[in-house]
């Protein structure tokens, strides 16, 4: 066990690592977590919105109506603007472009003079009616343009069926008026969902793959790179170890390491819990945590076979968390990911894993046996990993012999 005393003998003074890296990721979950809690709720946007009528017709009147009645109208000191005079001067324009700038305008609709005639002509399209003035790749704008080609449309449906063009206006305003009910659905209990199951124990466990990730690499690393320099290494070269049992010590204090992080991740989870985990999703979260958990560890060991810098590691512990986080869901959900993002997902573990974490959650469909799945997934993932770390290192350890 000379090789197990000499890994924790050197894991003590990374210690302040330890704590460092522990301390940084746990203070980055805890507000995610927190910030999941507040109340779903549905509040129809409103814009604020700056109106020049230059037709002062009763078709422009009769839009500008519409628009106040569910968004903010704005009025600006402008040069002459709205009373028919036309035309925009450079002081208006840097007026409107000012507000915008600063936040207190989302959109400037100009209805240019002749805009009752255009209207009832349907060969001049929906953007040639109007003039605007919006910041780019800004959303409410896009918004604001979507409600007025919706009106366009509406008003010149009703005026080719022949209504007069006050009946199609009439009409267009009371179609528009209408609200659409919006009622957000949450889960049913089904036999899949536990009550105990909490939605930020639930968010909790879908951060942990970048945790664990980052956490093991950054941790397991430079306790590895330091048995691996080349002093430490010619020691245990001219030792008695065989290989295999050098490779199963270090498995084992690195197993052992493994656990004390996991059971630390696990009891800061209970402060967010409220106190003992209960319920049989509870504790199956919990063991899909730990499967993850030595996956990370042996994807960190697997990185030190090949003896990078610790620049290097780094940059891999951030590439693999962050990549696996965004790709898998979890950062974002993957009920939000395109199907041809889960489809590359699927070859990474945090894909299963995060999908028994949603199974248990009830956030997508599936079943009990659904979730054994993908535990069995990430068992064949640590099995892959670790044979792919035992081929490495075994051949580094043989070139060295030989050397």
């Amino acid at each position: 066990m000379q090789i197990f005393k000499l890994f924790f003998k050197i894991a003590r003074s990374k210690i302040g690592i330890i704590l460092l890296f522990t301390a940084v990721f746990l203070g980055f979950c805890f507000p995610m977590v927190n910030s999941s809690k507040e109340k779903l709720s549905f509040e129809e946007s409103s814009l604020t919105v700056c109106v020049i009528d230059e037709d002062q017709s009763e078709a422009s009147k009769s839009l500008i109506g519409e628009i106040e009645r569910k968004n903010d109208l704005m009025e600006l000191s402008l040069d002459g603007a709205g009373n028919g005079e036309g035309g925009l001067s450079l002081h208006d324009e840097r007026v409107i472009m000012d507000a915008m700038y600063y936040e207190m305008l989302d959109y400037t609709l100009v209805i240019p003079e002749g805009y009752e005639e255009r209207l009832a002509d349907s060969g001049n399209s929906e953007e040639e009616l109007f003039e605007s003035y919006k910041l780019r790749d800004n959303y409410q704008a896009s918004m604001m343009e979507q409600y007025l080609n919706n009106y366009v449309r509406c008003v010149r449906v009703y005026l080719s069926e022949g209504a007069p063009l006050t009946e199609a206006l009439a009409k267009a305003n009371e179609e528009l008026s209408k609200s659409a009910k919006v009622e957000i659905v949450t889960p049913e209990e089904s036999e899949v969902l536990d009550a105990n199951f909490t939605d930020k124990f639930a968010v909790f466990f879908r951060l942990m793959p970048y945790i664990l990730i980052a956490v093991m690499i950054n941790v397991l690393s430079p306790v590895l790179l330091s048995l691996n320099r080349k002093d430490q290494k010619a020691r245990i070269e001219c030792s008695k170890v065989s290989v295999s049992s050098y490779l199963c010590q270090i498995f084992s204090g690195s197993g052992v390491l493994v656990v004390l992080i996991w059971a630390l991740f696990m009891v800061s989870g209970m402060i967010i819990y409220g106190g003992f985990y209960k319920g049989l999703h509870c504790h199956l979260a919990v063991l899909n945590t730990f499967i993850f958990a030595l996956i990370s560890a042996v994807i960190a060991i697997l990185i030190t076979a090949f003896n990078p810098s610790n620049t290097v590691v780094l940059m891999l512990s951030q590439l693999i968390g962050l990549g696996m986080a965004f790709i898998c869901g979890a950062f974002v959900p993957q009920s939000m990911l395109s199907d041809g993002v889960l489809s590359v997902a699927k070859i990474l573990p945090a894909y299963w894993f995060e999908r028994a974490n949603d199974i248990l959650a009830g956030v997508q469909i599936g079943e009990l046996s659904d979730v054994r799945t993908c535990f069995i997934v990430e068992l064949g993932f640590l099995l892959l990993f670790v044979i792919l770390t035992v081929i490495f290192s075994s051949r580094k350890t043989i070139k060295f012999k030989k050397a």
